[in-house]
C-alpha cells in the first residue's frame, strides 16, 4: 500500500513517518533500509532530514496479506504456524513477512520446513537466543513431532525406521536405501499410527535424524507415501482426493535446555492443534 505524506516543516524522515502512520520504530527503520521510501520521487535508504514542501511516498506492508499466525512468544523466541507454499527464509518468506510486520523487533529463523510443509517454526528474537537455538537444533536437542496423512496402513502400529539417504541437490530429490551405499547417510524415523481411515492413515512422526525430505522419502520407501506429495507420492491418488501439496505438518516442538539463558524453556512444549483431514476431499 502506498501512502503519500506532504512535509510541513523540516524534520527527520523517521519522525515524519512515525507521526503519519501507526508503524513502530523497528518497522520504520526496516522500511527505510529496504528503500521502501521515496522523497520527491527518489528512493532513499538512510534516515535523513526532509524539508518543507517535500513529498514523501511510503510503501507500507499489507498486514493482512503478510500475516503469519504466532503460536508462542516471549522475550527471546517466537514460534509461528508456517503456511503452505512459502519458504522459511528468502524473498517473500515467513521471516521477511514477520520482519515487515513486527513493531518491536526483528526475527531470525533457526531451522526450516519444506516450502509445502506446514506447522511450527522457531525464530530467535536476539543474537543470544539465535546462538543457543542454532546449537540445540544442530545437536538434535529440540524434539519435533509431525502429523501426516499417508496412503496405506502400516504393518505395525508403531516402529522406528532405519535406512540410508542420498541427496541429489541438482534434481532436488533424495533416495532411500535399506543398505549402506557410497554417499548415503544413516537416517532414523519414528512413527505411531493415530487413526486408520480406509486406504489412508493418520500418523504421528518424530525425526531422530533430520535430513532433507526425510519424512516424505522414508515413508514412501516403506510404501506409505504422504497424501498430496507430488514428488514421492502417488499422483493418481493425490488427484482423486484433490490434494496438491503434502499433508505434513509440524505440530509439536519440545525444548531441552539444561543450562544457559534459555534454561527456562527446558521441557517446554509448543503445540499446534490441526485437523489435516479438512484438506482433502473425503
Amino acid at each position: 500500500m502506498l501512502q503519500e505524506i506532504k512535509v510541513d516543516n523540516r524534520q527527520l524522515l523517521s519522525d515524519l513517518i512515525a507521526n503519519n502512520t501507526d508503524l513502530g520504530y523497528f518497522q520504520i527503520q526496516k522500511i527505510i533500509k529496504t528503500k521502501s521510501v521515496k522523497i520527491n520521487g527518489t528512493r532513499v535508504n538512510v534516515d535523513m532530514n526532509v524539508n518543507k514542501d517535500d513529498v514523501v511516498h511510503v510503501y507500507l506492508p499489507d498486514r493482512e496479506k503478510n500475516a503469519i499466525e504466532i503460536v508462542y512468544r516471549d522475550e527471546n523466541i517466537l514460534v509461528v504456524n508456517k503456511p503452505c507454499g512459502i519458504e522459511v527464509q528468502g524473498d517473500d518468506s515467513v521471516e521477511s513477512r514477520l520482519n515487515a510486520t513486527l513493531t518491536d523487533g526483528t526475527v531470525t529463523a533457526v531451522h526450516r520446513l519444506d516450502r509445502n510443509t506446514t506447522g511450527l517454526v522457531v525464530f530467535a528474537l536476539n543474537k543470544t537466543a539465535e546462538t543457543e537455538l542454532l546449537n540445540s537444533f544442530k545437536e538434535r536437542e529440540i524434539d519435533k513431532t509431525y502429523s501426516v496423512i499417508v496412503v496405506g496402513k502400516p504393518r505395525q502400529s508403531s516402529a522406528t525406521l532405519r535406512a540410508f539417504l542420498f541427496k541429489d541437490a541438482k534434481k532436488s530429490m533424495v533416495y532411500v536405501s535399506d543398505t549402506p551405499k557410497t554417499g548415503y547417510v544413516p537416517i532414523e524415523t519414528q512413527y505411531r499410527l493415530v487413526k486408520n481411515m480406509g486406504e489412508l492413515s493418520l500418523l504421528e512422526v518424530k525425526l531422530i535424524s533430520g535430513k532433507t525430505h526425510q519424512i516424505r522419502a522414508h515413508l514412501a520407501h516403506i510404501k506409505l507415501p504422504v497424501l498430496g506429495d507430488g514428488k514421492y507420492g502417488i499422483n493418481k491418488i493425490n488427484r482423486r482426493y484433490r490434494v496438491k501439496t503434502q499433508l505434513l505438518c509440524c505440530t509439536k516442538i519440545m525444548f531441552h535446555f539444561k543450562q544457559g539463558p534459555l534454561k527456562y524453556l527446558d521441557k517446554k512444549s509448543v503445540v499446534l492443534n490441526v485437523d489435516l483431514t479438512q484438506y482433502y476431499k473425503k
